[in-house]
């Protein structure tokens, strides 16, 4: 009985001790899972975050792919402007060049015409205005100054001619050497007196020279030089005007 015992009691132990080894060795065969599980799930981690990083990545070149096609899009219409802009250019400096070629004889026969009507006038401040014209002369044969400018200088120099025609006018100036008054009114009449208010004189356009007008002349002539300096205020003269034989009549 006591054999049996102690064989059952060896049979426990020995039993016992390979349940002992078999929990360890299914313990060391779950850490062992459980640390491959965790590399597995270091690895899966890993490519997740690389995806993700990818991901957003792609997302920020898709957005700048987009922006510089829509930048594209907007130097090509720039450059489609640009290209219509030179055309025009290209066609107006064409036409200019035209108008160029046209214009040059035309500002030449403006200037004769002026000076020719110069010699014709009056001749009233001759050496100022046919040195105009002469300034004028030397302009257009400069390369310093456009045609534009050229065309607006001979304009101004034909409205300065013009503005004569609405003004009166005083000034003195020499006639056979002896200093004297002008008047001008308009273009209607030119007179001088010498400077002691004597010796009145009128323009005739019939004889192209000065004729001598009466001596009572010379008050109402003295009062309108004052009139044209702003010194003395604007009123009723008595005066001979050429008429269109070039006789002088009051």
């Amino acid at each position: 009985m006591k054999c049996e015992f102690f064989c059952l009691l060896i049979l426990f132990a020995s039993a016992l001790v390979n349940a002992e080894s078999l929990l360890d060795e299914n313990l060391k065969a779950t850490e062992k899972n459980s640390q491959s599980a965790a590399r597995s799930q270091q690895k899966i981690d890993a490519l997740y975050e690389g995806t993700r990083q990818n991901l957003q990545q792609y997302r920020m070149a898709s957005a700048e792919i987009e922006q510089l096609n829509i930048y594209n899009g907007q130097l090509k219409e720039l450059i489609a402007d640009q290209q219509r802009q030179i055309r025009l250019k290209e066609t107006q400096a064409t036409e200019i060049e035209k108008t160029q070629d046209g214009i040059m004889p035309l500002m030449e026969r403006m200037l004769q015409n002026l000076d020719a009507f110069i010699s014709l006038d009056l001749p009233f401040l001759l050496d100022e205005r046919q040195g105009r014209v002469a300034n004028l002369r030397a302009l257009l044969v400069s390369s310093e100054s456009t045609t534009s400018e050229k065309f607006r200088r001979v304009l101004e120099a034909y409205q300065i001619e013009l503005e004569y025609g609405r003004t009166i006018e005083a000034y003195r100036a020499s006639v056979d050497g002896v200093l004297v008054d002008f008047l001008r009114l308009g273009r209607n009449a030119l007179y001088y007196i010498s400077l002691n208010g004597k010796n009145p004189n009128i323009w005739s356009e019939q004889t192209r020279s000065w004729v001598s007008l009466d001596a009572s002349y010379a008050a109402d002539i003295s009062q309108g030089i004052q009139i044209a300096r702003k010194q003395l205020t604007p009123k009723l003269l008595k005066l001979k005007v050429p008429t269109h034989k070039g006789d002088e009549n009051a």
